[in-house]
């Protein structure tokens, strides 16, 4: 109270004098609040909360080390901002009131006289060939990065005139940027202006709110302890490469929204939706990151992206609804980047608690379903990662470990997935606890034939294409000493009456020869232990489902009984599955859970806690003390399954269950979801038990190939930052109301609301300076009564 007496006295005589009061909001400790509005701001303004800047650029050039940057509701259209200073940047009426956005309103319309309207050419051009895959051309209209809005709903972007119509529209470029190679965007770029486009709608803009993207990146976080809190960011359009040079704006034009760098950043409680072709926000070089509370919805790509960072924590975030541009996932060989979570090169990273939700969508787990993209994908090096109590609904993959080393998969709950879990190329994984239901595949491990940090060798056996960063760091690249306990696999998807054998099996490790046809890893090489486990599968049909495959260089055992596994003289690793549970029954009479859908796609109606007398309660091996101490569970006769979930938060195990409701789906499928079938990461075993034929080796096309100080415990049982109350996507986790939408963009939901600074008499006093001088001078004797 001595701090708020002192500044009321020492303001009062300043107003007496007719002197200005400081502008921005001085703070304990020297700091100083600095505040922006959009609608009523002025950049002439000196940043108080009665006279506050207009842009967050002005703000960063006016702020210090250590000072406060608050938002007020609105939104920001401004672009290419760089923060290097230690600020907290706020969204001061709460989360998700203040947006970052990316696209101007567009007034100046000229009908063309056919049903169409046009801008003049002096909008912003992007460069509609910076793909990462070499030949833009293969991605037809998912290659260009442009969006246009009208009344806040995105708009179809054809090739064009021709094909105009309502809802549509055409960007007329008469000098593209190009590549300097045909065919291959990594051969360089011929640069073009950074304006000259025009717009061409295909609905009358009259009376309505047309916004058209003109800026490719929001912000770079480059300098350490910075804070973004509740900040929004939509509508920006960076291209996939980030070297294209653009004359204005240089490589800011790629390849995220968002770039954090630095140390001891955070970005928490915001949404990032439709970013127009690269990844929405990309964590690169930064150290102890912090990823929490966000939703990445509606991008045309990927959401998040992590590499070179290390000691990164992302938490309580969700996804749903990305790759709206259809970014193809086949035939990308090693530049394949989409996934909601794409992570390469890093160590220390832990994902928790996070929920990747595509109910809306069509069933993944179907033989033939072809839409998607993996969820949370590690490639390329990642060491020590640990992916704990994620839930994840009908995913094309949930969790890809590949070419990556000592990763730790815990507590997960995938409900409906293509593939469960999948790991490829990678050692010392460990795969403890986690609950699938309605996969289509539970766990896909195989070896194929890279290795050593070599993604291509020639017939001699030399290294072709070398990745540098596991070649530094010793990586492998061969799937060995996999360990797999205490995990339920339940009610698989079936493969189909036309090839019945070819997702039969429950669990799978195929094996494989290196490129140069050295070193071949067998599945007694690829697992250290194998226990524990339940396999409840329903066996009324006719279709086969099996328990394991096992694949060696003579004889395969595809174990129709979990009984016949473990009596199997060709399985020679540690376990055996001694100690499994082979159950079976439908999924409506499944004993193990609360309850568990008897319908695949009612997802949001299953309750995967385990029930009162379920057989896995109680009944698991102990965990090791790392793995306990990550859950924060005793390591002593665990149950079987996961132990703590994103889907349970407030409600673990232990406690009442919640009411369940199906949620009705709303993603519309994709034109890719009637396309045939594709091809898992290996050919099945035709005949149960064993078998003299080998299975051949081939990776979901464009998926398993690709090129190019660890933080403290990690309590999972008491997530130290609370789930977002924001939309999971269509179905909700269960339990969970779905939030209402915006009425402008759907991606919009309710988040924690920032807390908001407290107003000192400083600010008070700034007004009253505004008042008639006798109006100031009574204010004034109040705040001394007052604060006195």
């Amino acid at each position: 109270m001595r701090r708020l007496r002192t500044t009321t006295l020492c303001a009062l005589p300043l107003l007496l004098l007719g002197l200005h009061v400081p502008a921005a909001t001085a703070a304990p400790g020297g700091t100083t609040t600095i505040h922006v509005s959009s609608v009523s701001g002025d950049d002439s303004n000196a940043g108080s909360a009665q006279a506050p800047l207009r842009t967050l650029g002005a703000a960063l050039e006016a702020a210090g080390d250590g000072d406060t940057i608050e938002l007020a509701d609105g939104d920001y259209r401004e672009g290419e901002l760089v923060v290097r200073k230690q600020v907290t940047i706020v969204s001061a009426d709460g989360a998700g009131k203040a947006t970052l956005n990316g696209a101007d309103v567009v007034t100046d319309w000229t009908a063309s006289g056919d049903g169409t309207w046009s801008t003049p050419h002096d909008k912003v051009r992007f460069c509609d060939v910076c793909t990462t895959d070499p030949d833009p051309a293969r991605l037809g209209a998912a290659a260009h990065p442009e969006q246009v809005f009208i009344d806040g709903v995105e708009q179809t972007q054809v090739l064009s005139r021709d094909e105009l119509k309502p809802g549509t529209f055409f960007v007329d470029d008469p000098q593209p940027v190009t590549l300097k190679q045909e065919g291959n965007s990594w051969g360089g770029f011929n640069a073009a202006p950074h304006r000259g486009v025009s717009y061409v709608l295909g609905s009358d803009p009259t009376g309505h709110t047309v916004e058209i993207t003109q800026h490719s990146r929001a912000l770079t976080l480059s300098g350490d302890g910075i804070v973004v809190d509740g900040l929004d960011v939509t509508k920006y359009s960076p291209v996939q490469r980030w070297d294209y040079a653009d004359p204005e704006i240089g490589t800011s034009t790629g390849a995220e929204m968002v770039m954090m760098h630095g140390t001891d950043n955070t970005y928490r409680n915001a949404t990032f939706s439709h970013s127009g072709m690269g990844t929405a926000l990309d964590l690169s070089d930064a150290t102890s990151a912090t990823v929490s509370g966000n939703t990445f919805a509606r991008n045309a790509a990927g959401g998040l992206g992590i590499n070179t960072s290390h000691g990164v924590t992302i938490t309580n975030n969700s996804w749903y609804d990305n790759n709206r541009g259809e970014m193809s996932l086949a035939d990308c060989g090693a530049y394949c980047t989409i996934g909601d979570l794409k992570a390469t090169h890093s160590e220390n990273v832990t994902f928790s608690f996070n929920t990747f939700d595509y109910a809306g969508a069509p069933d993944r787990s179907q033989p033939g379903s072809t839409g998607g993209q993996p969820a949370l994908w590690l490639d390329e090096g990642m060491i020590n990662s640990t992916i704990a109590a994620n839930y994840f609904v009908n995913t094309k993959k949930a969790i890809i470990a590949e070419v990556s080393s000592a990763t730790t998969i815990a507590s997960n709950i995938v409900n409906g997935a293509g593939s469960a879990i999948v790991i490829a190329g990678s050692d010392h994984t460990q795969v403890w606890n986690n609950t699938i239901s309605h996969a289509r595949t539970s766990i896909d491990a195989y070896e194929d034939g890279r290795t050593s940090g070599c993604n291509k060798r020639a017939g001699d056996g030399n290294c072709l294409q070398e990745e540098s960063w596991s070649i530094e760091h010793g990586l492998s690249w061969d799937t060995t000493d996999t360990t797999l306990y205490n995990n339920i696999f339940s009610s698989e998807t079936l493969s189909g009456p036309d090839d019945p054998w070819h997702y039969s099996p429950t669990v799978q490790f195929v094996g494989h020869a290196d490129d140069n046809q050295g070193n071949p890893v067998w599945a007694n090489q690829m697992v250290a232990g194998i226990d524990h486990n339940v396999y409840y599968r329903d066996k009324s049909s006719d279709v086969p489902n099996t328990t394991v495959l096992w694949t060696g260089p003579d004889k395969n055992v595809n174990a129709e009984n979990l009984s016949d596994f473990t009596a199997s003289p060709l399985v020679t690793t540690l376990g055996k599955e001694a100690h499994g549970l082979d159950l079976h029954g439908t999924a409506a009479e499944n004993p193990l859970f609360v309850h568990e859908s008897e319908q695949v796609t009612a997802w949001a109606s299953s309750d995967l806690r385990l029930s009162e007398d379920s057989p896995a309660r109680g009944s698991g091996t102990d965990l090791p003390a790392a793995v306990a101490d990550l859950l924060g569970v005793s390591a002593q006769s665990p149950d079987r399954g996961a132990l703590v979930n994103a889907a349970w938060q407030g409600d673990q195990p232990g406690t009442s269950a919640k009411d369940q409701s199906a949620a009705p789906a709303t993603e519309q499928a994709s034109p890719d979801d009637a396309a045939p079938a594709e091809q898992d990461s290996a050919d099945r075993a035709e005949t149960p038990a064993e078998q003299d034929t080998q299975p051949t080796t081939a990776t979901d096309a464009g998926e398993a190939q690709h090129s190019d100080a660890a933080p403290g415990p990690h309590d999972l049982a008491n997530p130290t930052t609370a789930a977002p109350s924001t939309g999971q996507g269509p179905s909700q986790v269960p339990g969970n109301n779905p939030s209402a939408s915006s009425s402008q963009d759907p991606t919009s939901s309710p988040t924690p609301q920032a807390q908001q600074p407290h107003r000192s008499a400083l600010d008070l006093a700034a007004w009253a300076s505004a008042l008639t001088p006798f109006g100031g001078m009574a204010l004034l004797v109040y705040l001394l009564v007052k604060h006195l």
